[in-house]
């Protein structure tokens, strides 16, 4: 009967002696399962955050009733850091007939321009280089090789009208003739731009902050711009 009552007894310590080491373990695998979570969450968090914004539209280029070309442009943004390709083709055969293509890529970081490249071709060759360079608080402009300071500041240019309507904007930068135009509010969702005599040379007009049509005054007739597909 002692034999009995002393195995029954090792056995009752033998199973709260498990029960007291197993507790401990059961809220260590819990720990880990929660730290496991917790990383895996910030993983798949950064993963989807750190993926680039990208938008592409394509506008139809018209004049003089006829459609002379077309105009593609692409914005990527990551992180404030925005870069936009852009090409332009003309096709005119009128008493004459020529090709002109504008092959641009501009760089912003957290809304300062840091560089904008242009090159021009006309009829298949290269007819002209432009660099922009933002250097020391300051831009080199370089024309066919030749180099002119810029010292200013640009947070807005011609490669930012097609998605990011300029509200409060009051400047603009034409990268391709290198030139500082004052840019305004003409009525909701549509701004203008003037030359020196107070004249309207361009007009922009937006919806949900992505440019839908524009004209412009050229030397050749009135260009109108107008969006032809988005994403």
């Amino acid at each position: 009967m002692k034999n009995n009552r002393k195995i029954w007894w090792g056995d009752l310590l033998l199973k709260r002696r498990y029960e007291r080491t197993g507790f401990p373990n059961k809220i260590s695998n819990t720990k880990v399962k929660i730290i496991l979570v917790f990383f895996l969450s910030i993983y798949i968090f950064t993963s989807v955050s750190a993926q680039p914004e990208e938008l592409a539209t394509k506008y139809s280029i018209h004049t003089l009733g006829a459609t002379i070309g077309e105009f593609a442009v692409t914005q990527t943004n990551n992180n404030g850091n925005i870069n936009i390709k852009a090409i332009t083709e003309i096709k005119v055969n009128l008493l004459f007939s020529f090709h002109i293509k504008y092959v641009q890529s501009t760089v912003y970081n957290q809304g300062i321009l840091q560089n904008a490249h242009i090159e021009i071709f006309k009829n298949g060759k290269l007819n002209s280089t432009t660099w922009i360079k933002y250097e020391k608080g300051s831009y080199q402009l370089i024309v066919d090789g030749n180099t002119t300071i810029i010292n200013d500041s640009i947070t807005y240019s011609g490669s930012l009208l097609y998605f990011n309507e300029p509200i409060a904007k009051k400047r603009i930068l034409k990268e391709r003739n290198a030139e500082m135009s004052q840019i305004a509010q003409e009525e909701e969702h549509t701004y203008i731009i003037k030359d020196e005599k107070e004249r309207v040379l361009n007009r922009y007009f937006y919806e949900e902050g992505i440019l839908q049509h524009a004209t412009m005054r050229h030397a050749l007739g009135n260009v109108a711009l107008i969006r032809v597909t988005g994403k």
